[in-house]
């Protein structure tokens, strides 16, 4: 069975269904094509946040409904608490609180609606070439094998990036695996208080974050009962003690786990490129993740509103479309919102991989972890730090370095990576519009890359 279409999309997540709907609008043909069964899709996590602004922007989604099963509440304020739960910075921003299974399908019902085209448990075998150039997808459906082709190809298909992977190496799209290291590993339990009548941090008003220990407690729909999730680089082992070293140091009120769900994000560099022939990868395939709060949602729709206009234009001619007439999507995306959250990718871990006493510290004056800081990253996407702040925040180090509440090494780390992520930001600014010139961009941006820290687990007590 041999099927073509303009674009082929693989993976039915946020990103491929917002894709192939904005395509679909345009008149694209489109498939998409999911490993999962139409009633699996979504299953994996439960709940999960997105602010309320992304339905403003991205209004061909409608925001969700209250008092459908997808809806579970709106709340402004996030409590950012310091390591010892004593200092809270408060974050004022709207966010929606939803259930994941039931906004996929709903994003499933809305592209169907609009002419895109899914087929369920369709598994990626390989991809099809025609004189080395990507054409098509073979994919095994219940043990027969179908060709899928497409004018253009997406990798949707989330943290396996299993399309990417599988590129030659001399494709002009990095092929690495995302390893364990560059992952957030993300356990979210629905639990319900024992003794709700007593003091506890459950709210149904607001959200509680303790960065320290990548923790939080979220609103639930059910009577009594909150989110409560946590998240580690590495594996599941590293979140559960997280967790337990959390609790021994944060005091809970007794609860019942009532569910348990387990997912994963990346937090890692995306590929250099993100269109090869013929080609283009977005979402966790592409590794696109807000570094200040692991969602990626609203960026990769971002993108995706950048990839329509590109791909629209290409699929005007009837030639085959090489990565040269996809480029501007790598040209608009790393010029703006790209190399601000490269440079944020740079900075943060360095300030997340402080000592428990020196986080308390920065928590207490306010700086990186403070209220403005936190608004600052989800409305403009970067630390907004001027000439002024800047010297400020360098006497508070010093203050702090004086005190013994703050170390030398990590003065010299956070002052460090500040530049480098500068560096960085102002690099993927310049990101070259002559694919001519990539090879050589990509060689001094590496050179950049390769002393950044990244997110690991070093909770001890």
């Amino acid at each position: 069975m041999t099927l073509k279409y303009d674009t082929l999309i693989l993976g039915a997540g946020p990103a491929g269904i917002y894709l192939g709907l904005t395509l679909a609008k345009k008149g694209v043909s489109v498939i998409i094509l999911e490993q999962e069964s139409r009633e699996k899709v979504g299953l994996k996590m439960d709940q999960f946040h997105m602010d309320a602004y992304t339905f403003e922007e991205f209004d061909i989604i409608p925001p969700p409904t209250p008092g459908t099963d997808e809806y579970i509440t709106k709340f402004d304020i996030t409590n950012h608490y310091s390591p010892t739960g004593k200092i809270i910075q408060k974050m004022n921003w709207p966010v929606i609180a939803m259930r994941f299974p039931f906004f996929i399908q709903r994003l499933i019902k809305i592209a169907e609606r609009d002419g895109v085209r899914l087929e369920f448990s369709s598994r990626f075998k390989n991809g099809i070439y025609d004189k080395k150039k990507l054409v098509g997808i073979v994919v095994d459906k219940n043990n027969e094998e179908y060709e899928y082709f497409g004018r253009i190809i997406v990798d949707a298909s989330g943290t396996n990036a299993i399309l990417r992977r599988s590129l030659p190496d001399d494709y002009g799209v990095e092929t690495f695996n995302i390893e364990d290291n560059e992952k957030m590993y993300v356990i979210q339990r629905v639990i319900r208080w024992l003794k709700p009548d007593e003091t506890h941090p459950g709210t149904d008003s607001k959200s509680n974050t303790w960065m320290y220990y990548k923790n939080w407690i979220a609103p639930h729909f059910k009577p009594n009962a909150n989110i409560f999730g946590n998240g580690q680089p590495g594996g599941f082992k590293n979140a559960e003690k997280a967790n337990k070293i959390f609790l021994e140091n944060i005091s809970f009120p007794p609860y019942d786990i009532l569910e348990e769900h387990r997912a994963k994000t990346v937090y890692r560099r995306s590929p250099y490129s993100l269109v090869g022939d013929g080609f283009f990868c977005i979402g966790d395939s592409a590794c696109m993740t807000k570094p200040f709060n692991g969602e990626g949602i609203s960026l990769s729709w971002t993108v995706a509103n950048i990839a329509t206009e590109i791909f629209i234009e290409a699929l005007k001619s009837p030639e085959y479309i090489s990565k040269n007439k996809l480029w501007d999507i790598n040209v608009r995306y790393y010029k703006d919102i790209g190399a601000k959250l490269a440079a944020l990718l740079a900075q943060i871990p360095v300030a997340a991989n402080t000592s428990k006493k020196e986080m308390e510290y920065l928590f207490k004056k306010g700086v990186i972890f403070s209220g403005r800081d936190f608004e600052d990253m989800n409305k403009f996407n970067e630390l907004r730090i001027g000439l002024g702040r800047f010297i400020k925040m360098v006497l508070i180090f010093l203050w702090g370095l004086l005190t013994r509440q703050f170390s030398r090494k990590t003065i010299s780390s956070m002052l460090k990576y500040m530049k480098i992520s500068n560096k960085i930001r102002k690099k993927y600014e310049k990101f070259p519009e002559n694919i001519n010139e990539f090879n050589e961009w990509v060689q001094s941006t590496e050179e950049l890359w390769s002393p950044v820290e990244k997110m690991k687990f070093s909770l001890n007590n």
